[in-house]
Protein backbone atom coordinates (compact mmCIF):
# COMPACT_ATOMS: atom_id res chain seq x y z
CA UNK A 1 0.00 0.00 0.00
CA UNK A 2 2.99 2.29 0.10
CA UNK A 3 4.93 3.37 -2.96
CA UNK A 4 8.71 3.17 -2.59
CA UNK A 5 10.47 6.23 -3.99
CA UNK A 6 13.54 5.27 -6.01
CA UNK A 7 16.00 7.74 -7.47
CA UNK A 8 19.67 8.21 -8.24
CA UNK A 9 20.45 4.59 -9.05
CA UNK A 10 22.86 3.24 -11.61
CA UNK A 11 20.77 1.92 -14.47
CA UNK A 12 21.05 -0.12 -17.62
CA UNK A 13 19.24 0.46 -20.88
CA UNK A 14 16.64 -2.20 -21.56
CA UNK A 15 13.90 -2.59 -24.13
CA UNK A 16 10.63 -4.44 -23.58
CA UNK A 17 9.98 -6.84 -26.44
CA UNK A 18 6.75 -5.88 -28.19
CA UNK A 19 3.89 -8.30 -28.66
CA UNK A 20 5.01 -10.71 -25.96
CA UNK A 21 1.90 -12.07 -24.29
CA UNK A 22 0.70 -15.31 -22.81
CA UNK A 23 -2.69 -16.49 -21.65
CA UNK A 24 -2.97 -19.84 -19.94
CA UNK A 25 -6.72 -19.50 -20.24
CA UNK A 26 -8.07 -16.75 -22.44
CA UNK A 27 -9.95 -13.64 -21.46
CA UNK A 28 -9.90 -10.74 -23.89
CA UNK A 29 -10.91 -8.01 -21.41
CA UNK A 30 -8.14 -8.77 -18.96
CA UNK A 31 -5.66 -9.30 -21.77
CA UNK A 32 -6.52 -5.88 -23.20
CA UNK A 33 -5.94 -4.28 -19.80
CA UNK A 34 -2.59 -6.00 -19.33
CA UNK A 35 -1.49 -5.24 -22.88
CA UNK A 36 -2.27 -1.56 -22.22
CA UNK A 37 -0.05 -1.67 -19.13
CA UNK A 38 2.80 -3.14 -21.16
CA UNK A 39 2.37 -0.53 -23.89
CA UNK A 40 2.62 2.12 -21.17
CA UNK A 41 6.06 0.83 -20.14
CA UNK A 42 5.44 -2.08 -17.77
CA UNK A 43 7.78 -4.99 -18.51
CA UNK A 44 5.34 -7.68 -17.47
CA UNK A 45 1.99 -8.20 -15.75
CA UNK A 46 -0.04 -11.31 -15.02
CA UNK A 47 -3.42 -11.86 -13.37
CA UNK A 48 -5.10 -14.97 -12.00
CA UNK A 49 -8.87 -14.87 -11.49
CA UNK A 50 -11.03 -17.56 -9.89
CA UNK A 51 -14.73 -16.66 -10.07
CA UNK A 52 -15.75 -19.82 -8.24
CA UNK A 53 -16.45 -21.66 -11.48
CA UNK A 54 -13.22 -21.52 -13.43
CA UNK A 55 -9.69 -20.18 -13.11
CA UNK A 56 -8.25 -17.83 -15.72
CA UNK A 57 -4.62 -16.75 -15.90
CA UNK A 58 -3.69 -14.02 -18.36
CA UNK A 59 -0.29 -12.40 -18.83
CA UNK A 60 1.35 -9.79 -21.00
CA UNK A 61 5.01 -8.89 -21.34
CA UNK A 62 7.99 -10.70 -19.92
CA UNK A 63 9.27 -12.10 -16.64
CA UNK A 64 12.82 -11.05 -17.48
CA UNK A 65 14.25 -8.80 -20.17
CA UNK A 66 17.54 -10.58 -20.83
CA UNK A 67 16.82 -13.11 -22.14
CA UNK A 68 13.13 -12.37 -22.76
CA UNK A 69 10.81 -14.96 -21.19
CA UNK A 70 7.02 -14.77 -21.15
CA UNK A 71 5.58 -13.98 -17.72
CA UNK A 72 3.58 -16.68 -15.91
CA UNK A 73 1.46 -16.71 -12.78
CA UNK A 74 3.39 -19.76 -11.58
CA UNK A 75 6.63 -17.75 -11.47
CA UNK A 76 7.86 -16.61 -8.01
CA UNK A 77 7.31 -12.93 -7.24
CA UNK A 78 8.00 -10.57 -4.33
CA UNK A 79 4.52 -10.00 -2.90
CA UNK A 80 5.73 -7.17 -0.64
CA UNK A 81 3.13 -6.02 1.90
CA UNK A 82 0.87 -8.99 1.25
CA UNK A 83 3.43 -10.41 3.70
CA UNK A 84 1.57 -8.55 6.44
CA UNK A 85 -1.30 -11.02 6.26
CA UNK A 86 1.16 -13.89 6.75
CA UNK A 87 2.79 -12.15 9.72
CA UNK A 88 -0.57 -11.34 11.30
CA UNK A 89 -1.75 -14.92 10.82
CA UNK A 90 1.26 -16.26 12.72
CA UNK A 91 0.66 -13.80 15.56
CA UNK A 92 -3.04 -14.65 15.77
CA UNK A 93 -2.23 -18.35 15.88
CA UNK A 94 -0.02 -17.59 18.88
CA UNK A 95 -2.89 -15.59 20.39
CA UNK A 96 -5.15 -18.61 19.97
CA UNK A 97 -2.58 -20.73 21.79
CA UNK A 98 -2.42 -18.28 24.68
CA UNK A 99 1.20 -17.36 24.02
CA UNK A 100 0.49 -13.74 23.07
CA UNK A 101 -2.46 -11.49 23.92
CA UNK A 102 -3.71 -8.74 21.64
CA UNK A 103 -3.80 -6.50 24.71
CA UNK A 104 -0.11 -7.11 25.46
CA UNK A 105 2.03 -4.02 25.20
CA UNK A 106 5.19 -3.67 23.16
CA UNK A 107 6.99 -3.17 26.46
CA UNK A 108 5.81 -6.59 27.64
CA UNK A 109 7.72 -8.30 24.83
CA UNK A 110 10.39 -5.82 23.73
CA UNK A 111 11.30 -3.87 26.86
CA UNK A 112 13.03 -0.57 26.26
CA UNK A 113 12.61 -0.75 22.48
CA UNK A 114 9.89 1.86 21.91
CA UNK A 115 9.44 5.03 24.00
CA UNK A 116 5.94 4.82 25.41
CA UNK A 117 5.77 1.17 24.40
CA UNK A 118 3.74 0.39 27.50
CA UNK A 119 0.84 2.29 25.88
CA UNK A 120 0.96 0.51 22.50
CA UNK A 121 -0.67 -2.91 22.15
CA UNK A 122 -0.17 -5.82 19.79
CA UNK A 123 -3.64 -5.15 18.39
CA UNK A 124 -2.68 -1.56 17.59
CA UNK A 125 0.46 -2.74 15.82
CA UNK A 126 -1.58 -5.12 13.70
CA UNK A 127 -4.37 -2.68 12.81
CA UNK A 128 -2.04 0.27 12.16
CA UNK A 129 -3.27 2.59 14.92
CA UNK A 130 0.00 3.11 16.83
CA UNK A 131 0.94 6.46 15.34
CA UNK A 132 4.52 5.26 14.87
CA UNK A 133 6.30 6.82 11.91
CA UNK A 134 6.77 4.59 8.85
CA UNK A 135 10.50 3.99 8.50
CA UNK A 136 10.16 3.46 4.74
CA UNK A 137 8.94 7.06 4.35
CA UNK A 138 12.05 8.56 5.96
CA UNK A 139 13.92 10.54 3.24
CA UNK A 140 17.35 10.12 4.81
CA UNK A 141 16.94 6.38 5.20
CA UNK A 142 15.61 6.08 1.64
CA UNK A 143 18.71 7.83 0.30
CA UNK A 144 20.96 5.48 2.26
CA UNK A 145 19.01 2.35 1.36
CA UNK A 146 18.76 3.15 -2.33
CA UNK A 147 22.46 4.00 -2.55
CA UNK A 148 23.18 0.34 -1.69
CA UNK A 149 19.96 -1.67 -2.06
CA UNK A 150 21.74 -5.00 -1.63
CA UNK A 151 22.82 -4.12 1.91
CA UNK A 152 21.35 -6.19 4.71
CA UNK A 153 19.29 -4.50 7.43
CA UNK A 154 18.19 -5.86 10.79
CA UNK A 155 14.62 -5.23 11.97
CA UNK A 156 15.94 -3.20 14.89
CA UNK A 157 17.93 -0.94 12.57
CA UNK A 158 14.80 -0.20 10.56
CA UNK A 159 12.69 0.26 13.68
CA UNK A 160 15.22 2.79 14.93
CA UNK A 161 14.68 4.78 11.73
CA UNK A 162 10.95 4.93 12.40
CA UNK A 163 11.48 5.85 16.03
CA UNK A 164 13.82 8.64 14.99
CA UNK A 165 10.76 10.64 13.91
CA UNK A 166 8.03 11.87 16.27
CA UNK A 167 4.84 9.78 16.47
CA UNK A 168 2.04 11.04 14.25
CA UNK A 169 -0.62 10.79 16.98
CA UNK A 170 -1.28 9.10 20.36
CA UNK A 171 -1.80 5.31 20.13
CA UNK A 172 -5.32 4.21 19.31
CA UNK A 173 -6.64 7.62 18.30
CA UNK A 174 -6.26 7.42 14.52
CA UNK A 175 -5.21 5.13 11.67
CA UNK A 176 -2.02 5.49 9.64
CA UNK A 177 -0.23 2.80 7.65
CA UNK A 178 3.26 2.17 9.00
CA UNK A 179 5.69 -0.58 8.08
CA UNK A 180 7.40 0.01 11.43
CA UNK A 181 4.43 -1.64 13.14
CA UNK A 182 4.95 -4.97 11.41
CA UNK A 183 8.68 -5.08 12.07
CA UNK A 184 7.80 -4.79 15.75
CA UNK A 185 5.10 -7.43 15.64
CA UNK A 186 7.49 -9.77 13.80
CA UNK A 187 10.01 -9.38 16.62
CA UNK A 188 7.27 -10.08 19.17
CA UNK A 189 6.40 -13.35 17.41
CA UNK A 190 10.06 -14.34 17.46
CA UNK A 191 10.43 -13.37 21.11
CA UNK A 192 7.35 -15.38 22.09
CA UNK A 193 8.52 -18.53 20.32
CA UNK A 194 12.30 -18.39 20.15
CA UNK A 195 12.08 -19.05 16.41
CA UNK A 196 12.69 -16.88 13.37
CA UNK A 197 9.68 -15.44 11.58
CA UNK A 198 10.78 -17.21 8.40
CA UNK A 199 10.64 -20.53 10.25
CA UNK A 200 7.27 -19.67 11.81
CA UNK A 201 5.78 -18.85 8.41
CA UNK A 202 7.11 -22.13 7.02
CA UNK A 203 5.99 -24.30 9.93
CA UNK A 204 2.60 -22.70 10.52
CA UNK A 205 1.44 -21.66 7.06
CA UNK A 206 3.34 -22.80 4.00
CA UNK A 207 4.10 -26.40 5.03
CA UNK A 208 0.59 -27.24 6.33
CA UNK A 209 -1.00 -25.76 3.20
CA UNK A 210 1.53 -27.27 0.79
CA UNK A 211 2.66 -23.87 -0.50
CA UNK A 212 5.93 -25.11 -1.94
CA UNK A 213 6.73 -21.90 -3.80
CA UNK A 214 6.19 -19.53 -0.86
CA UNK A 215 8.74 -18.41 1.71
CA UNK A 216 9.82 -15.39 3.70
CA UNK A 217 13.09 -14.39 2.06
CA UNK A 218 16.05 -13.56 4.29
CA UNK A 219 18.64 -13.05 1.55
CA UNK A 220 18.68 -12.00 -2.10
CA UNK A 221 19.04 -15.45 -3.64
CA UNK A 222 16.24 -16.18 -6.13
CA UNK A 223 15.18 -19.11 -8.28
CA UNK A 224 15.98 -19.00 -12.01
CA UNK A 225 12.27 -18.62 -12.83
CA UNK A 226 11.79 -15.66 -10.46
CA UNK A 227 10.04 -12.70 -12.08
CA UNK A 228 12.39 -9.72 -12.39
CA UNK A 229 11.24 -6.36 -11.12
CA UNK A 230 12.23 -3.07 -12.75
CA UNK A 231 12.13 0.60 -11.86
CA UNK A 232 11.99 3.21 -14.60
CA UNK A 233 14.48 6.08 -14.58
CA UNK A 234 14.00 9.61 -15.96
CA UNK A 235 16.46 8.99 -18.81
CA UNK A 236 14.43 6.06 -20.14
CA UNK A 237 16.63 3.33 -18.66
CA UNK A 238 15.49 0.74 -16.14
CA UNK A 239 17.01 -0.70 -13.01
CA UNK A 240 16.62 -4.41 -12.25
CA UNK A 241 15.60 -4.74 -8.57
CA UNK A 242 15.43 -8.53 -8.44
CA UNK A 243 18.41 -8.99 -6.12
CA UNK A 244 17.70 -6.06 -3.83
CA UNK A 245 17.83 -7.16 -0.23
CA UNK A 246 14.54 -8.50 1.19
CA UNK A 247 15.75 -7.23 4.57
CA UNK A 248 14.65 -3.78 3.39
CA UNK A 249 11.19 -5.10 4.29
CA UNK A 250 11.47 -8.17 6.54
CA UNK A 251 8.27 -8.99 8.45
CA UNK A 252 6.48 -6.20 6.63
CA UNK A 253 7.15 -7.32 3.06
CA UNK A 254 9.72 -10.07 2.36
CA UNK A 255 7.53 -13.01 1.31
CA UNK A 256 8.04 -14.50 -2.16
CA UNK A 257 5.14 -16.45 -3.65
CA UNK A 258 3.19 -17.42 -6.76
CA UNK A 259 -0.34 -16.48 -7.72
CA UNK A 260 -1.71 -19.95 -7.02
CA UNK A 261 -0.08 -20.04 -3.59
CA UNK A 262 -1.35 -16.57 -2.67
CA UNK A 263 -4.90 -17.50 -3.66
CA UNK A 264 -4.66 -20.76 -1.71
CA UNK A 265 -3.39 -18.91 1.36
CA UNK A 266 -6.25 -16.40 1.44
CA UNK A 267 -8.83 -19.11 0.80
CA UNK A 268 -7.47 -21.14 3.72
CA UNK A 269 -7.40 -18.06 5.91
CA UNK A 270 -10.94 -16.90 5.24
CA UNK A 271 -12.45 -20.38 5.46
CA UNK A 272 -10.97 -21.07 8.89
CA UNK A 273 -8.15 -23.48 8.04
CA UNK A 274 -5.46 -21.33 9.64
CA UNK A 275 -7.23 -19.56 12.50
CA UNK A 276 -9.85 -20.50 15.06
CA UNK A 277 -13.11 -18.58 14.85
CA UNK A 278 -12.32 -16.04 17.62
CA UNK A 279 -8.98 -15.13 16.05
CA UNK A 280 -10.47 -14.87 12.56
CA UNK A 281 -13.15 -12.60 13.98
CA UNK A 282 -10.42 -10.44 15.53
CA UNK A 283 -8.55 -10.33 12.23
CA UNK A 284 -11.63 -9.14 10.33
CA UNK A 285 -12.61 -6.50 12.89
CA UNK A 286 -11.64 -3.32 11.10
CA UNK A 287 -10.76 0.28 11.70
CA UNK A 288 -12.73 2.22 9.12
CA UNK A 289 -10.62 4.07 6.55
CA UNK A 290 -13.14 6.01 4.43
CA UNK A 291 -10.50 7.65 2.25
CA UNK A 292 -9.54 4.16 1.05
CA UNK A 293 -13.13 2.97 0.57
CA UNK A 294 -12.73 0.31 3.21
CA UNK A 295 -11.40 -0.71 6.58
CA UNK A 296 -8.18 -2.20 7.95
CA UNK A 297 -8.23 -5.25 10.21
CA UNK A 298 -5.30 -7.22 11.58
CA UNK A 299 -3.03 -7.60 8.56
CA UNK A 300 -5.94 -7.65 6.12
CA UNK A 301 -8.35 -5.06 4.81
CA UNK A 302 -11.58 -4.84 2.90
CA UNK A 303 -12.30 -2.57 -0.05
CA UNK A 304 -15.70 -1.69 -1.45
CA UNK A 305 -15.21 -1.84 -5.21
CA UNK A 306 -17.67 -1.10 -8.04
CA UNK A 307 -18.37 -4.85 -8.17
CA UNK A 308 -18.60 -5.62 -4.46
CA UNK A 309 -16.62 -5.96 -1.25
CA UNK A 310 -13.34 -7.86 -1.33
CA UNK A 311 -10.77 -8.76 1.32
CA UNK A 312 -7.00 -9.03 1.03
CA UNK A 313 -3.93 -6.83 0.81
CA UNK A 314 -1.75 -4.97 -1.65
CA UNK A 315 2.03 -4.87 -1.76
CA UNK A 316 4.67 -2.53 -3.18
CA UNK A 317 8.42 -3.10 -3.35
CA UNK A 318 10.62 -1.39 -5.94
CA UNK A 319 9.73 -3.04 -9.24
CA UNK A 320 7.07 -5.30 -7.69
CA UNK A 321 3.38 -4.59 -7.21
CA UNK A 322 0.82 -7.10 -5.97
CA UNK A 323 -2.92 -7.04 -5.43
CA UNK A 324 -4.49 -10.09 -3.75
CA UNK A 325 -8.25 -10.18 -3.16
CA UNK A 326 -10.72 -12.80 -1.98
CA UNK A 327 -14.43 -12.73 -1.32
CA UNK A 328 -15.42 -13.21 2.33
CA UNK A 329 -16.66 -16.75 1.67
CA UNK A 330 -13.27 -17.75 0.30
CA UNK A 331 -14.76 -19.01 -2.97
CA UNK A 332 -13.52 -16.32 -5.37
CA UNK A 333 -10.05 -14.84 -5.71
CA UNK A 334 -7.96 -12.54 -7.85
CA UNK A 335 -4.21 -11.95 -7.79
CA UNK A 336 -2.34 -9.39 -9.90
CA UNK A 337 1.44 -9.15 -10.31
CA UNK A 338 2.98 -6.12 -12.05
CA UNK A 339 6.77 -6.15 -12.46
CA UNK A 340 7.52 -2.46 -12.97
CA UNK A 341 6.87 0.68 -10.93
CA UNK A 342 3.85 2.52 -12.29
CA UNK A 343 1.13 5.07 -11.61
CA UNK A 344 -1.46 3.59 -9.24
CA UNK A 345 -3.68 6.65 -8.82
CA UNK A 346 -7.47 6.44 -9.31
CA UNK A 347 -8.28 6.38 -13.00
CA UNK A 348 -4.84 5.08 -14.00
CA UNK A 349 -4.37 2.04 -16.24
CA UNK A 350 -3.39 0.09 -13.13
CA UNK A 351 -6.57 1.15 -11.32
CA UNK A 352 -8.70 0.16 -14.32
CA UNK A 353 -6.95 -3.21 -14.49
CA UNK A 354 -7.66 -3.88 -10.81
CA UNK A 355 -11.33 -2.99 -11.26
CA UNK A 356 -11.60 -5.27 -14.30
CA UNK A 357 -9.93 -8.09 -12.37
CA UNK A 358 -12.27 -7.71 -9.38
CA UNK A 359 -15.38 -7.58 -11.55
CA UNK A 360 -14.27 -10.78 -13.29
CA UNK A 361 -13.69 -12.38 -9.90
CA UNK A 362 -17.14 -11.36 -8.65
CA UNK A 363 -18.84 -12.58 -11.84
CA UNK A 364 -19.92 -9.10 -12.85
CA UNK A 365 -17.75 -8.43 -15.89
Amino acid sequence: MRRWIVAGLAAVLVVVPSGTAVAESGDSGLRDSLDALVRSGVTGAVVRVDDGKRVRTVGSGVATLDPPRAIRGSDPFRIASVTKTFTATVVLQLVGEGRIRLTDSIERWLPGTVPGGDRITVRQLLNQTTGLYDYSEDPEWLATAMADPTRGWSPRELIAVGLGRPPLFPPGTRWSYSNTNYLLVGLIAEQATGRSLARLVADRITSPLGLRDTYLATDARVRPDHIHGYTANPDGTRTDTTTWSPTLAGATGAVVSTQQDVARFYRALLTGELLERPQLRDMLTTVEVPERNGGYGLGIYYVDTPCGRVWGHAGDFPGYHTIAYQDRAGKRSAVLFVATDLNQEPGSLFDKTVNAMVCQMMGRS
